[in-house]
């Protein structure tokens, strides 16, 4: 058996659910973080498309730039 437990450092996500309210950082958190993601999963939809008119290069530049604020802020 492992002795590793990495479990116990780990919080839950009830926890953070119920300190969200009296904590505005972990509110601006989540927030931040759910924008990066709808930013990621719009450059996905816009740059899928412009790869199907016939402009990859430009399709694959839309999705970089728009998933480079995710990679390096989330």
């Amino acid at each position: 058996m492992s002795s590793l437990n990495i479990g116990q450092h780990v919080t839950s996500l009830s926890e953070d659910t119920r300190l969200a309210p009296r904590c505005p950082a972990l509110t601006a958190r989540r927030a931040r973080r759910a924008r990066l993601v709808a930013l990621a999963v719009a450059a996905s939809v816009v740059a899928t498309g412009a790869i199907a008119v016939g402009l990859p290069a430009t399709g694959l530049a839309i999705y970089l730039a728009a998933t480079l604020p995710f990679a390096f802020f989330s």
